[in-house]
């Protein structure tokens, strides 16, 4: 036999898939020829690779998170209907309270007109721009360089 016809039979050699004889000139063959017995080992390998790879292995922590999953499952079918609807309830009026005392205390507090009138006050002395004559030099362009 030659090297090219054994090489596109090794596989059916390795499956034992041919016929008596011609397993015999493939032994003969690989037995004499050292580069097709290289290519045996190396398709060998890589079906072995390929079956390993093909066996399915079990996540180790599949029972126990199932289990997990199993047991919170029946903790919320054990809790009673008022307290799986009411809470949903409870917490969007709790919002709804919130946003409305919100907007409560922002329209009374803005129309305070002490409030309003002591700012009046207050103003003049975060804007002491006036009175600051180096500012007005320096923001009036007075310095060049």
């Amino acid at each position: 036999m030659e090297c090219k016809e054994v090489n596109s039979k090794l596989i059916f050699y390795l499956e034992k898939e041919l016929l008596k004889d011609e397993m015999l000139q493939m032994e003969n063959h690989l037995s004499n020829c050292s580069s097709c017995s290289d290519s045996l080992v190396l398709l060998q390998s890589a079906l072995g690779i390929i079956e390993k790879e093909k066996t399915l292995q079990a996540n180790p922590y599949f029972v126990s998170k199932t289990m997990n999953r199993f047991k919170e499952e029946q903790r919320k079918a054990n809790q009673p209907v008022f307290t799986r609807l009411l809470m949903p309830v409870l917490v969007s009026m709790l919002f709804v309270l919130a946003i409305g005392s919100g907007i409560f205390m922002g329209s009374n507090f803005a129309t305070d007109t002490e409030n309003i009138q002591q700012s009046n006050l207050i103003d003049p002395y975060f804007n002491e721009i006036d009175n600051e004559t180096i500012e007005l030099f320096f923001l009036n362009d007075g310095y060049h360089e």
